[in-house]
């Protein structure tokens, strides 16, 4: 009775322990995931304040300024 009681002791203590390493497993999942979206949302935030600079930028030119610079990327056929 003593053994058995000791082995049902030593059974619920494995079954905790692997189930705060599946706990810790998944939360490092999610907390992986959730920088990860972060990263994304940055550079996402990065792109968008680059068009908004480039759009000042030609919007502050007069039409002669604009075809100049469009020169440059227009093919001459």
């Amino acid at each position: 009775m003593f053994i058995l009681g000791r082995l049902k002791l030593y059974v619920i203590g494995v079954a905790v322990f692997v189930a705060a390493l599946f706990g810790i497993y998944f939360s490092g999942r999610r907390d992986g995931a959730a920088a990860v979206k972060a990263d994304h949302m940055e550079d996402r935030l990065d792109a968008v304040k680059q068009a908004k600079a480039v759009e000042d930028e030609i919007r502050s030119l007069t039409d002669d300024a604009v075809v100049r610079a469009g020169n440059e990327w227009v093919r001459k056929d």
